[in-house]
């Protein structure tokens, strides 16, 4: 029930915290009584399985997202892209997908990026390399990568916002470009500068720009909302 417990539990890991509570007993609970409280806690939902073996830690974390599951269901997989944006509130198409990026690299094995179902949530997967996921190694700006507010590996909005233009400009990706009804003015243009910069998508950002300005500036648009937003 610890705030600093983890967000996500996988059996070995609640088979270690029953060990603890219970070291100084003269014996564990047999295999039988584990896996009996395993599922009195999952039916009162102080559990919430996500795929076999791995559970939402409802008790410590009562407001935990199935995204801090993405690594557990795809290895290295960093939670990104439309969903992100979701959240931040820069786009309202709200959905129950959740969209992850897996950095990919010519020595390791190609990764799964098949959709994957799970009882709590779709994850959609896209392999990006390695270099480009991991661009705060090479910015030394972690914090433009990465959303210090979560335990798991989760893109900030500005970074979710680049792998969108980058994959939408890829002729190997599957993903199209991001759509024009985005509400950048709640991004951190700063940020949103350097990451092209370091990602070497400045290109690709500047004709997406071109395109969302031209959106704005389009009648319909222009009586909602005018836009005027370059870097």
């Amino acid at each position: 029930m610890s705030r600093e417990t983890p967000e996500v539990l996988t059996i070995g890991m609640l088979q270690m915290l029953m060990r603890n509570a219970l070291a100084e007993e003269d014996s564990e609970p047999s295999d039988a009584t584990f896996q009996r409280w395993l599922r009195e806690m999952a039916a009162a939902r102080k559990l919430l399985q996500v795929i076999r073996g791995v559970y939402l830690n409802r008790m410590g974390h009562n407001d935990v997202s199935p995204a801090a599951a993405s690594h557990w269901i795809r290895a290295r997989s960093v939670v990104s892209l439309a969903w992100v944006l979701e959240q931040a509130g820069v786009t309202n198409n709200f959905g129950d997908t959740i969209t992850c990026v897996i950095p990919t690299d010519p020595t390791w094995t190609n990764p799964q990026i098949s959709d994957r179902k799970t009882a709590l949530a779709t994850f959609r997967f896209f392999a990006m390399p390695a270099r480009l996921v991991n661009v705060g190694e090479v910015t030394e700006r972690l914090d433009d990568i990465q959303d210090p507010r979560f335990d798991y590996q989760r893109s900030t909005p500005e970074k979710a916002l680049m792998d969108w233009i980058y994959l939408g400009a890829s002729a190997r990706s599957r993903l199209t470009p991001p759509p024009m009804d985005l509400d950048i003015r709640l991004l951190d243009k700063r940020r949103l500068a350097r990451l092209a910069r370091c990602m070497g998508v400045e290109g690709q950002f500047d004709e997406w720009q071109s395109a969302y300005a031209a959106r704005q500036a389009a009648p319909d648009v222009r009586d909602n909302q005018a836009v005027n937003w370059r870097l």
